[in-house]
Formats: C-alpha cells, structure tokens, sequence
C-alpha cells in the first residue's frame, strides 16, 4: 500500500476490487505509471467465499484480494493507497484532475471499477447471516441452497423473476414481501403459485437460529416462516457519482456505458466491474478489468506519458479503442 501520493500518473484506477485490480495489473505489465484508490467497499465483503473462479474454487474474497495485491509488488509502477477520489474532472490537455484525500494528481486515463451498493434487509441478526446463509446472488450463491428451503426476501416487480432463478437449486422457494403494501397482483401469484413459490405477506423483523444453521425467520407478527437460505433484492445502487462527474453516458439502471474495449463515452474513461451492464460475477468483472487495463494502456501508445513510462512505441490499429 502507497502512503503517498505521486502528483502525476498514467492511469488512475478507482475502486480495488476484483476489476480494479485486474486492470491495474496489465497496465503493471504495459510499464505504465499507475494508482489504485480503493475506498475499500467492495460488495462482496460479507460474503464468506467466491465461487466459480477458475482453479480458485472456492476462495474467500479478502484472500482473494489479499494475493491480487501481493502479485502487484512485481510491478513498481503501480501504487495502491487506500483513500477516496472526492472529484474527478478534465483539464484542457486532455488529462484528468483528481483530488484525493485533499490532494490534487494529474492523470492520462481514468478507470471506474467503483462497482454497485447493495441495499440490505434491515432486520435482526443480518450481520451475522450475510454471506453465510443470507445472500443477494442467486448465480454466486445458489449452488450451495440446494435441495433448501429457501426464502426471497424483497416486494419489487422483478423479484417473482428473482424467486423463480433459485428453483434451479431450491427444495422450495417462498417470497416474504418484506412490507405493509401488498405485492404482486393477482396474476403474478396465480403464475408463482404455478411454479409451487408461495407468498407470505408480512415484515421480517429477525433471523432465527445460528449462523451456518438458520432454521427461520420471524416476522412482525410473530409469524415464524421456516427457511435455511434467504436470498434478497430490493435495490441495487450504481457508484456512478464519479462518472455522472465527467459525464459518461449511463443506463437506465445507472450503471456506465461501455464499449466493447470498457471505453465509455468520455474520452479516456474506461469502466469495469459491476458498475458496467452486464453479468455481475468476479470473474467477469477480472475479465473486464483486463480488457480495460490493456485497452487502456495501449491507448497511449505512441506518446510519451509520465517521467517514469516506457518510451513511446509507434501507435498501432489493434488497440487503440482511443478516442
């Protein structure tokens, strides 16, 4: 980890988790000047283990993280300072000012893997159950509620979709609407209730058993729902401020807009990660994270960048996704 900040980089990286590190890792490897700011909110922070990583199955994901930032000490242009960026904005040549933790370093090009905030239940016990028995992912997660007793916590139009992608792995699936409001109109039960997924409408209000034996949850009215897995989707928050800042073009769910290169459509700006459309996995966001790093380091072929880069090779057609 960097205690300082250098005052002018090639490429700035937000965000240190699998994404960030990953394109910070080809733009170690392209000799290119580069900081990584990681705020350390990485999403998949309470959850016990990554699954589905080639030859790294399962991993925890601080270990994870822990060896991806261990393998960037054989690149001595890349620095990792944990911080925040608070603004990010372009200069007349092109480059980029960013202020961080006060202080102001100039940059070539920018990578957002800045990722996605998840809201959680807010009920008793989700502290300890997040990431053991009490999960958002049904694609990360699900594999290990087979054959459970499931419940899908959450009121919004996507989560009958939601309930009825665990019935890959679940015994049984049952929605806890999790509010006041009655959810789903009637033809929606009638099609869940189709698919053998039942509707308990009711407020959660605590998690029963230990964590690793979950055996219920209680309700506001005392109701006790039996479940071994809990599964949840409410709302799902982009980190764009920073790309919302420069200007990038975003979705409609608030997520930046890429190429097929993770360029977005700011000049330099490049995205990777959950923050981009997409499927939301930590392999993808490394796949995503490469094809960034290299797009992004190639970009500036052909010119001289910082004091300590590489001298300038002769720019090339193949990657240049550069504006």
């Amino acid at each position: 980890m960097s205690t300082s900040l250098p005052a002018d980089v090639d490429a700035l990286i937000i965000g240190g988790g699998a994404a960030g590190l990953s394109a910070a890792t080809w733009l170690g490897r392209y000799q290119r000047r580069t900081l990584v700011v990681d705020a350390g909110q990485y999403r998949n922070r309470f959850t016990d283990q990554v699954h589905g990583l080639l030859g790294r199955d399962p991993i925890s994901p601080s270990a994870l993280l822990a060896q991806a930032r261990a393998d960037l000490v054989q690149y001595p242009q890349v620095s990792v300072h944990e911080a925040r960026v608070s603004t990010l904005e372009r200069t007349g040549e092109g480059r980029f000012l960013a202020t961080i933790d006060g202080a102001q370093v100039t940059v070539g090009r920018v990578v957002l893997a800045t990722g996605v905030r998840d809201e959680v239940p807010q009920i008793s016990g989700i502290d300890a159950h997040y990431g053991t028995d009490v999960h958002h992912c049904p694609a990360c997660d699900g594999y290990t509620a087979r054959g459970a007793t499931v419940i899908v916590l959450g009121s919004g139009e996507h989560v009958p979709a939601y309930a009825a992608e665990l019935l890959e792995w679940a015994g049984a699936v049952c929605i806890v609407t999790d509010t006041t409001d009655r959810a789903f109109d009637e033809a929606q039960r009638a099609t869940l209730a189709e698919h053998g997924i039942g509707v308990v409408d009711g407020v959660a209000q605590a998690l029963v058993g230990a964590p690793g034996a979950l055996d219920g949850l209680c309700l506001e009215d005392g109701t006790v729902v039996e479940v071994q897995k809990v599964f949840f989707s409410y709302a799902h928050h982009p980190t764009n401020g920073l790309a919302a800042q420069l200007g990038c073009e975003l979705d409609d769910h608030g997520q930046i807009a890429v190429d097929g290169f993770q360029l977005t459509s700011v000049d330099g700006v490049y995205a990777a990660g959950d923050i981009t459309p997409g499927m939301q996995l930590v392999s993808v966001a490394i796949a995503e994270g490469a094809v960034a790093g290299v797009a992004c380091a190639t970009s500036m072929r052909g010119h001289r960048t910082t004091e300590h880069g590489p001298s300038p090779a002769p720019p090339t057609r193949r990657f240049t996704p550069h504006r």
